[in-house]
């Protein structure tokens, strides 16, 4: 997931502008917004494996911007209230953020995504001492900027460290398998040729034959060419979150309520229904359900 890893490089290279204000100031007016933008791309194309929370991507993008602009207007002394809106905003989208971090961690199963809710400490030290400097009728007069350089600093650190490990997780986030027609195709060309009854016996163009109990297709010829056998059949489902078992049928895990993985269309295993894609290759053609864990063999049929 090169994009939203992309983002996060970005990310930490924005967070050290606590550290180097002056120096990579006007640089971070550039690369805030790329890695804004970059960010919220990354989570939309993983929208629908993250569930509910998946939807939370224009969030990045809408408080992300108006932080920006919250924070330009302060500066310009256009709208001096400014800087109250872009803490408010970021700590919100940070917050958000942090969701997305923990479910992507257990839905993609990337332990490293735990880490990079550190991010939190950091916008909450950050924030902290901007309160402190400027909040002078909440806060003793006293208070100088040195006196908070540790505080900026080590926020700073906490958003570097959560940048560069969300950054890092992202590079393992792998595509989902092709599946429907790209799918098929990919099988067509590596499967071997399984002899079998009905392949070795002579066609009857006049009496059409019976689709087998195996074989499914997804609406093309072509996959007629392709069939699913169960060798082994299982009456277990198995949780791919919490690992809890149910019986086959069941729609919903008992324990975590997690929702048992059913294809709507395209290859999926003849038992529990699960996309072929979570299969597990154990030889040529022969694979295990990564949900029921049932023995099946994709079978090529005679054209």
């Amino acid at each position: 997931m090169r994009i939203l890893s992309s983002g996060y490089f970005l990310s930490a290279f924005n967070a050290l502008v606590f550290i180097f204000p002056t120096v990579i100031f006007y640089p971070v007016l550039a690369t805030y917004p790329a890695s804004i933008v970059l960010r919220g791309w990354g989570w939309r194309s993983l929208r629908s494996r993250l569930g509910p929370l998946g939807v939370l991507y224009p969030a990045i993008w809408g408080l992300g911007a108006l932080t920006y602009l919250a924070l330009i207007l302060s500066f310009l002394e256009i709208f001096r209230e400014g800087i109250w809106v872009a803490l408010a905003a970021w700590v919100v989208y940070s917050i958000l953020e942090a969701s997305l971090y923990l479910r992507a961690a257990g839905k993609l199963r990337i332990r490293l995504l735990y880490a990079s809710p550190v991010s939190l400490a950091g916008v909450s030290a950050i924030v902290a001492s901007i309160v402190m400097i400027w909040g002078s009728s909440k806060f003793p007069s006293e208070i100088r900027y040195g006196d908070l350089t540790p505080l900026f600093f080590g926020g700073a650190a906490c958003l570097v460290a959560s940048a560069l490990i969300t950054a890092v997780a992202a590079l393992q986030i792998r595509a989902e398998k092709p599946t429907g027609e790209r799918e098929l195709e990919s099988l067509l060309v590596t499967l071997p040729r399984y002899s079998s009854a009905a392949a070795t016996q002579s066609p009857q163009p006049t009496q059409p034959t019976a689709r087998p109990k195996g074989a499914l297709t997804a609406g093309t010829s072509r996959t007629a060419l392709i069939g699913l056998e169960v060798v082994s059949r299982s009456d277990t489902l198995v949780c791919l979150k919490c690992g809890a078992s149910a019986p086959i049928g069941a729609v919903n895990c008992p324990e975590c309520g997690e929702r048992f993985r059913k294809a709507a269309s395209g290859l999926r295993c003849p038992v529990c229904e699960a996309p072929f894609s979570i299969a597990k290759p154990i030889s040529a053609g022969h694979y295990v359900c990564g949900q029921c864990f049932s023995d099946i063999r994709v079978v090529r049929r005679a054209s």
